[in-house]
Parts: C-alpha cells; structure tokens; sequence
C-alpha cells in the first residue's frame, strides 16, 4: 500500500478533506503529497488541517489523532487491507510493521494507539494460555488503594515503573496477565536482552511495541534506556514499564554466586533472590520521576509444593498457583541521590527476600488483602477468531497446492510439520532456566561457599 492510498483511507475514514495551510483544498491529499504514491514522503509536507469535522484538528508532523479516529483507522485497514496471507502466522506482526512504516513517520501518538490494539491482540493469545488451557491461578494480595490506582476500577489509571523478582521462566506471563487485568496489555513495556527481539513473531513484535532492549554493555546501554525512557514520555496513555532488577533468572548456582559476594561484602545474605543490579534502576527513576508516579514493588511466588511453571509446563496443560505481592511507593518518595536511590533498590529486595523465607517457613505469603481477579472472557475469543482463520487458511492452501493428493506432497507435509516441532520444542526448552533442571553442583571444596548454598 502506497502512502498516498494510506492517508486516503484516513481520509475517507475521517468524512473531511485535506487542507493546505490556508486552508485551501487541494485535491484530497495536497500539492506535498502529489509524487507518494508508492514511495517515501517527507512528513514536513503535511501541513494542515482535516475540515468538515464537528471538532475539526490539525494532521500535522507529531500531532495527535482523535482515539476513536485511530482504533476506528486500524479495524477498518486490517478488514479492508490485510488478507489471509498476510494475517497467517503472525498477522499482527506483519500489520505492527506495515504501520510503522506508513504512519509512525506522521504521527507517532496514532501510531502508539494503533499498535497497542494489535499488541493487545497477539499477547491476549498467551494470556489464554495461562488463563484457561494451564488454567493457572494468579493470587493477587496488594491494598485496594494500589489496586484502584492499577485501573480495575476507575477509568484513569497511572505511570507506573514496574520491578519484581525474577523466580520462573514465565514471571514475563504472570506481569501480561496482571496488566490485562489492568487494562493496559497493550501498553506494558519491558527492558530485555537485545536477543529477544530477533524471536519469530513474539520477539518482532517486542520491537514494534518499542520495547526497550540491551546489549549489556552499559556503554551502549545508558544510551538506550535514556532513549526509550524519552519516548515514554510522549506516550498518550497510561504504561507499564517492567524491570528485572535482577538481570538474570534465579537458579541455585547463581544464589550461591550472590551469596559469596553479599558474604565478600558486609551485605545481608540473600536466601530467595539475587542481589539487585542497581544502574539501571537508578538511571530509570531519575529519567522517569516527572511523568511517572509511582514504583510497583512485585514478589512473585510459588509454593514449595509445586513445581515451578515453565513454558513446557503451561504448554502442556499443567496447573500450579502463584502468589503475587504488589506493594506501591510513591516516586517522589524515593532519595534524590544516585546512591540513595540505588540502595533504597537493595533494602526492597531484602525484604523481598524476607517475604519469601517467611512464607517458606510459615506458609503465610502475605499481610495484605488477597484480591478477586477474574480471568478475561477476550482472550477466548481472540483465540477462537485466529483459530478459524488459520483453519480456513489452511485448508485453502491445500486445495491451491493439491499437496495432498500424491504421496509426495503427503510426505513433504508431514515432514514440515515435524521439523515446526522440533524447532518448537527447542526453542521452549532452551527458554528455560536452569532451576527448572537440577541444581548444578560447583566444583569446590571450599567450607564457606557450601555452608552458604545450606543455609
């Protein structure tokens, strides 16, 4: 689709007509735009404004579009435009990147919009998985206060930095399905590993939603998260922004690494979770302090007498509960020095860490409210939609290809689907962390690194 024909449909949407900055009309799409079609614009060109609205606004470089105008632009773009092909194993992803590159160049604010209602789309498909095939049970203890201010029950919801304790391979799920809850999937962002992003389909869509990814180097990494803190400022409705204060997923041997350095160091010895990187940290709070109000403090846990959720797990159908503590601070609480900011991190991961070897020890997970969540009817039916779809597309391609009509094609089929298989199945076990196998045993004699990992 050209550029000219996408800001056509906007147009024809809308029921106005472009003017120039005189407000003189110009044929449709304006003397800036004349030579688009099929190829680049230069967005300075659109200047403007959209006439015979009752509330008439400006289309301009930056500019932001009536909501109802963009959900509306997105509904009628995917119907009209986007067919079964394009829609077939990950059409939101081929819809995110058509729209980033037609319109995220003429306003990023109706960009945003629309890419949060595909994004919603492809992670409610996920939500399903937890909510209703695994059928896991999320517990949800905070105070009503938070869980108002978390949006279950008025309109505005708020900013929010997001920091939790990484225990499993799907905390990433549990932290999608509390903001669905929340009602801002499609808005909730994370800060990840830059290799994420290169996953078919769900890490694509990562990067379309503007997620914020890191190489680890913090260089390199200063820079990126200023970056994409930035642009989280001009968002035109409430985020998420989830951070594994951690960097890296709990395992036994990366406990008992953390302990040699808390013992090494005067710390408090850590028992349920690791010791807090704090740069990054720092660097988000005091970017994001003037436009965002508040910090969720979230303890993830299971209990001892499950075993831990992983994608092999939930793909499978296996239930487990998990308890979720969300306590909230008030960011213009936090200290204002780097320092205090960094250790204000550390003194919550070691009560996070007491909350935890209290409920190991008790079985009592929290003194706060345990709150009702009720699982989202949507997502079933997200899920049945892409279902039928698939389906139809499917059974058209075979009747294109006649593959099954010979041994053959019966053969190559059944061959492609073994190697999807496979290539599934390696890349589910490869996501999992190495608590989910045994704990691995260090080589080392050493009295004081064994008596750390017993205790």
């Amino acid at each position: 689709m050209g550029a000219k024909h996408f800001l056509e449909k906007i147009i024809g949407y809308v029921g106005g007509e472009i003017a120039d900055e005189d407000g003189v009309f110009q044929g449709g799409i304006g003397p800036a735009l004349a030579d688009a079609e099929g190829g680049p614009i230069e967005p300075e060109g659109l200047v403007g404004g959209v006439v015979g609205l009752e509330n008439p606004f400006r289309c301009g470089v930056g500019d932001e579009l009536d909501e109802a105008v963009a959900l509306g632009l997105a509904r009628e773009l995917v119907a009209d435009d986007f067919d079964g092909d394009h829609l077939a194993g990950g059409g939101e992803a081929v819809a995110q990147a058509v729209f980033f590159v037609l319109l995220r160049p003429l306003s990023k604010n109706c960009y945003s919009r629309i890419n949060k209602l595909l994004t919603e789309s492809l992670w409610l498909e996920l939500i399903w998985l937890i909510d209703w095939w695994a059928g896991i049970k999320i517990e949800l203890y905070t105070d009503s206060e938070t869980l108002q201010l978390m949006g279950k029950k008025i309109l505005g919801k708020e900013n929010a930095l997001v920091i939790c304790n990484h225990r499993s391979d799907i905390d990433w799920l549990i932290g999608w399905v509390l903001a669905q809850r929340s009602g801002c999937l499609g808005s909730t962002v994370a800060i990840m590993k830059k290799e994420v992003k290169f996953l078919p389909v769900l890490g694509w869509s990562m990067w379309f939603a503007e997620y914020i990814f890191l190489e680890r180097d913090w260089a390199k990494d200063e820079t990126s998260l200023k970056s994409g803190f930035r642009h989280l400022e001009h968002m035109p409705f409430p985020f998420w922004l989830a951070l594994f204060v951690e960097g890296t997923r709990f395992t036994q041997t990366k406990l008992l690494q953390a302990q040699e350095f808390a013992a090494s160091k005067g710390l408090p010895i850590p028992r349920n979770v690791l010791i807090p990187r704090t740069k990054g940290f720092v660097t988000a709070v005091q970017s994001l302090r003037p436009f965002v109000p508040a910090i969720y403090d979230c303890t993830y846990a299971v209990p001892k007498s499950e075993a831990s959720p992983t994608l092999v797990r939930i793909f499978k159908g296996i239930s487990c509960p998990v308890k979720v503590q969300i306590k909230r601070h008030k960011m213009e609480e936090l200290p204002e020095t780097d320092d205090g900011i960094g250790q204000w991190c550390k003194d919550a991961f070691v009560a996070k860490d007491a909350l935890l070897e209290k409920y190991s020890t008790t079985e009592i997970f929290s003194e706060q409210d345990l709150q009702q969540i009720r699982r989202p009817k949507t997502s079933i039916l997200v899920v049945v939609c892409w279902l039928c779809l698939l389906g139809f597309l499917v059974y058209e391609f075979f009747q294109w290809t006649s593959l099954l009509s010979s041994w053959e094609g019966i053969l190559f089929t059944v061959l492609f689907l073994l190697l999807v298989t496979v290539i599934m199945e390696i890349f589910i076990h490869s996501s999992q962390s190495e608590r989910s196998k045994p704990p691995m045993v260090l080589p080392t004699q050493d009295p004081m690194k064994q008596k750390l990992l017993q205790t």
